[in-house]
């Protein structure tokens, strides 16, 4: 799932608990995306270029759900116990395991139980299927602004950021080379969609009441 529909997830979660502010939110249905990118750049985490299609085939570190749990706990710890505020808590740490539940539906079979066993790996494998793909990540940024109540702004966000990934999606062959010969450019990539999907969701959001 793309950069935009994740961040569309904080909006349910918002919803529900609407006391907690949207930004930290942002932060966690983020967060493993986050550290994928940073294992990424270190070289622990990688993926690869077979046969013109792009597989994110090493992401056991980030994106594992041994590994999303453990995030999970930790971000309840510290916000719980540190910060003295169970709701942010509780809500944070159902926007870090959201990240894994969503990737399990959309990636190919490769979200493994934990970084220390091979098998079993998840994935439904939507991503294989880019007009799928963009049509239920679509329906499902709607679903979230409706649910969430959003405004006018905020739904041509969402459906303005799907479109703009649609070509991402269907990129295939020699399109996918530069990522091949440098590859900082996908997570530099991810990571600025993170911080832009970040800002707008945040920016017209933020002063709606979600009750």
């Amino acid at each position: 799932m793309y950069a935009i529909s994740h961040a569309a997830t904080a909006l349910l979660i918002k919803k529900k608990l609407p006391a907690v502010s949207i930004f930290p939110l942002l932060i966690s249905v983020q967060l493993v995306e986050i550290c994928w990118v940073i294992f990424s750049y270190l070289g622990w985490e990688h993926f690869s270029v077979v046969n013109g299609k792009l597989h994110l085939d090493f992401l056991p570190y980030s994106h594992s759900v041994f590994s999303g749990v453990v995030v999970a706990l930790i971000s309840f710890a510290i916000i719980n116990w540190g910060y003295k505020n169970r709701k942010l808590a509780i809500a944070f740490a159902i926007g870090v395991l959201s990240h894994i539940v969503i990737d399990m539906v959309f990636h190919e079979s490769d979200i493994r139980l934990s970084p220390f066993s091979a098998t079993p790996v998840w994935g439904w494998g939507i991503i294989d299927y880019p007009y799928l793909n963009f049509a239920l990540e679509l329906m499902y940024g709607i679903c979230c602004w409706w649910y969430f109540k959003g405004n006018k702004a905020l739904l041509i966000v969402i459906v303005v950021f799907n479109i703009i990934d649609l070509p991402i999606m269907l990129a295939h062959g020699n399109m996918l080379k530069p990522f091949e010969q440098y590859p900082f450019i996908l997570p530099t990539f991810i990571l600025f969609q993170i911080l832009i999907t970040w800002y707008f969701i945040w920016r017209y959001s933020s002063n709606i009441k979600s009750m």
